[in-house]
């Protein structure tokens, strides 16, 4: 429990003051550096659904997913945390949680490309391992951002680790992954994310992660919208007694600060 606690706290500790330091960014004006004090808020949202019977059967099922951004002129820090529950007639049958934490710092005679570090925290009460720790970094490119689409690609390198297996080691991988969103029109919006975790020393272990999605507006003065999506997370080589792929779909409202 104690070693629990004390990789939350990590992650907790690289949220939070990771973009406070942020704030301070540094540029180059006629080959001097300069720095100056971005005040740019947060910007993010708190999505949940709910879905239940009663009566001759029993069934319950939640999801709520939190995302928080924040950009300056070089840096952007992103955070996104999600969790499902479900229980029917006879027990729970899902309770699981995914968080992110990903900073992005982008060169200053080039800004498409940037220098990224994230972590990543799983934990699932059905699976074999305590939980799944994965720390990566390396080099993202923004191939194109326009109003109304944008795409960026990154590849990068770290290690996981599956806390709690009798064989617990750290694994090295490469990361290639991409960031896609394109705006319909006003209202309606797709969006997908994707990363793809083989292992450095054998190209057949490998891990891969996709959220993806809709989303449209309900009401634009207060920021509400409603979001179907996907996210599903495959592991070429399980742990014993479990699935290699854990998918969790559902429709949301979301809201917007």
């Amino acid at each position: 429990m104690r070693q629990k606690v004390s990789v939350l706290s990590l992650l907790l500790l690289f949220a939070f003051t990771s973009p406070t330091f942020a704030q301070l960014d540094f540029g180059l004006d006629d080959g001097v550096v300069t720095e100056s004090v971005d005040a740019n808020p947060w910007a993010g949202s708190l999505a949940a659904g709910l879905n239940g019977k009663a009566g001759n059967s029993e069934n319950l099922d939640i999801n709520a997913t939190f995302t928080a951004d924040r950009e300056t002129e070089f840096t952007k820090t992103s955070l996104l945390a999600s969790y499902f529950y479900a229980t029917n007639n006879v027990a729970t049958v899902t309770n699981r949680f995914f968080g992110q934490a990903r900073r992005e710092r982008s060169f200053v005679r080039n800004p498409k490309f940037a220098a990224f570090y994230q972590a990543q925290y799983e934990w699932d009460s059905f699976k074999a391992f305590d939980y799944r720790l994965a720390l990566h970094g390396g080099l993202s490119y923004e191939v194109y951002k326009l109003d109304d689409r944008f795409l960026k690609l990154r590849f990068g390198a770290g290690a996981s680790r599956e806390f709690g297996l009798p064989t617990s080691e750290w694994l090295p991988e490469l990361q290639f992954g991409g960031d896609w969103e394109r705006q319909l029109n006003d209202a309606f919006k797709l969006f997908a994310t994707f990363d793809y975790y083989p292992n450095v020393t054998d190209f057949a272990d490998f891990r891969f992660v996709t959220n993806a999605g809709l989303e449209f507006v309900l009401d634009a003065e207060r920021n509400i919208n409603f979001r179907a999506f996907v996210l599903d997370r495959f592991d070429s080589t399980p742990p014993p007694g479990n699935r290699d792929n854990d998918i969790d779909y559902g429709m949301a409202i979301v809201v917007g600060f």
